[in-house]
């Protein structure tokens, strides 16, 4: 969902094109902004299309909403947006390509708005795939850190629970921070199997790798490159969101340790 509010100055009624514009870029913007891109990605994306068109663009983001101003001659026009969303990848590589098609000349206005409503209305992938996937990779990481074969059977067992139980929860209205607390407790618990039963020589292990699946890695490096690129305010905002996560599978993984009473 996009939700824009618009403001405008007297002259900027007379270029009716700079607010369709307008109302394009802040919606474009917005879903990248949600879709977990880069900030600086954001920037450039939309500044490469405004140059295209021959507008003067100047844009604020902020953690959780885009402000754009275009002017050309007289004319200014401003969007406020902000879009409801989750993390997709494909959005982000898609958008991208769009930005490049509407720089290069190859696609104009309509075209590219009739592109970002394909794009925003494509399915997700497959939560049945993605849950198998993050699965295989969780046990991945257990034999990367030298977990032996019972121990990553369990790590991709806690990963499956985990993740189900995860987004069941958020789906009920459950508070995000909440079941990552749930959804590590019960990780950490289902691969506490091999330490219970004897299984293998790295329980350890499968415990220690059991919560990974729920590490905020694209809020860190968002951070990381937003800081870098001096947009300190949505830096600090996502760094504070990843470390709040973290904290929360952290919480899981010593609930699960106080439920068991494990030595």
């Amino acid at each position: 969902m996009t939700m824009t509010m618009m403001t405008k100055n007297s002259e900027s009624s007379l270029d009716a094109g700079l607010a369709v514009l307008d109302d394009f870029f802040s919606d474009y913007s917005a879903f990248l902004l949600s879709s977990g891109c880069t900030t600086l990605r954001i920037e450039k994306n939309v500044r490469r299309m405004a140059a295209r068109f021959g507008v003067d663009c100047v844009m604020t983001v902020m953690p959780k909403h885009i402000e754009i101003m275009l002017s050309r001659g007289g004319a200014t026009d401003t969007r406020m947006a902000y879009w409801t969303g989750g993390i997709n990848f494909y959005a982000i590589t898609a958008l991208s390509r769009l930005s490049w098609k509407v720089a290069d000349g190859k696609i104009g206005l309509d075209g590219a708005r009739r592109c970002l409503a394909a794009i925003k209305s494509k399915a997700r992938m497959n939560i049945v795939f993605v849950t198998f996937a993050a699965a295989l990779a969780n046990a991945s990481f257990c034999r990367l850190f030298r977990g032996d074969a019972w121990a990553m059977l369990f790590v991709f067992i806690a990963t499956l629970g985990g993740f189900c139980v995860k987004n069941k929860t958020i789906k009920t209205g459950v508070d995000a921070r909440v079941a990552c607390i749930i959804a590590g407790c019960l990780s950490a618990i289902i691969a506490c199997g091999p330490h219970i039963f004897g299984f293998g020589t790295t329980p350890d292990v499968a415990v220690a790798t059991s919560v990974l699946y729920l590490v905020p890695g694209i809020p860190f490096i968002n951070a990381f490159s937003d800081f870098i690129n001096g947009h300190y305010v949505c830096s600090m905002s996502r760094l504070l969101s990843a470390l709040e996560t973290t904290v929360c599978l952290g919480t899981g993984l010593v609930l699960a340790d106080y439920i068991l009473k494990l030595q």
